[in-house]
């Protein structure tokens, strides 16, 4: 299903005062009805482009919980290799690793501040221009997972493989782990209620949603609601995964 433009006529997201200015860009003079606008007028989706909503978000859950429970291990300093579980995830399952590869790279090392986390998430939202929007936000998640399971895989293996060790340290995992008990950290990462967790939830709202669009709007009179606030919510998504991996990455490179 396609998604309808708003009524209202678009609203440029540089506020007037700073028209022609970088520094214009400030989430201080947006309002969630400008930032729709916005999308809708540079993004659209292809119901061409087939991507499993569902067994991505399996694979990614399985990496983040996965990586928490190496990260809890070593808040707790528990000395051992951890069991894993098997996955129902489809084994075949395709994703498109380049463009994995380009929202890594566009979240790499990043400076920090809403305007910067702003401008990275309409960079991200342009690489994913054509994608179902809920796969906009399953794969911008997923190429975060990468890296945040990338990191806690070698340290994991830190003391028993050589070349995890010298990976870990050129990445500098252990600069990471002296942040783990701090709050922030844990706002973000670890908890049932932190951040991310909270985007792997919206993600899968946003398929149910997405599911239920195939009945008639009538006999469920919040569904057409519901299904407009969805680029809005991948936004936010994505948003919050720029935010978490610019966390990382200060952590990473002693820059707080």
């Amino acid at each position: 299903m396609s998604f309808l433009p708003p009524k209202e006529p678009t609203t440029s997201l540089v506020h007037p005062k700073f028209q022609n200015l970088k520094e214009g860009m400030s989430l201080d003079h947006f309002s969630d009805d400008v930032i729709t606008n916005y999308i809708y007028t540079k993004h659209r989706e292809d119901d061409r482009i087939k991507i499993d909503i569902d067994s991505c978000i399996l694979l990614v859950e399985s990496i983040i919980i996965t990586a928490d429970r190496i990260t809890d291990s070593v808040s707790r300093v528990i000395e051992g290799r951890i069991a894993f579980s098997g996955d129902a995830y489809a084994a075949s399952l395709n994703l498109p690793l380049c463009t994995l590869h380009r929202i890594s790279t566009e979240l790499g090392c990043k400076a920090e501040g809403i305007e910067k986390a702003h401008e990275t998430t309409m960079e991200i939202l342009n690489i994913l221009t054509t994608y179902p929007w809920e796969a906009k936000a399953i794969l911008s998640l997923a190429a975060f997972a990468m890296d945040y399971g990338d990191l806690w895989h070698l340290n994991h293996y830190f003391k028993t493989d050589p070349l995890a060790k010298t990976l870990a340290t050129i990445k500098q995992v252990p600069e990471l782990k002296k942040h783990l008990d701090t709050p922030k950290y844990r706002q973000v990462f670890l908890s049932p209620k932190c951040l991310i967790y909270g985007c792997m939830e919206a993600i899968k709202y946003m398929k149910e949603i997405k599911d239920f669009s195939k009945y008639d709007m009538k006999e469920i009179t919040e569904l057409s609601s519901a299904i407009r606030q969805i680029p809005l919510f991948t936004y936010w998504v994505i948003h919050i995964i720029v935010a978490a991996r610019t966390e990382i990455s200060s952590c990473l490179t002693r820059t707080r």
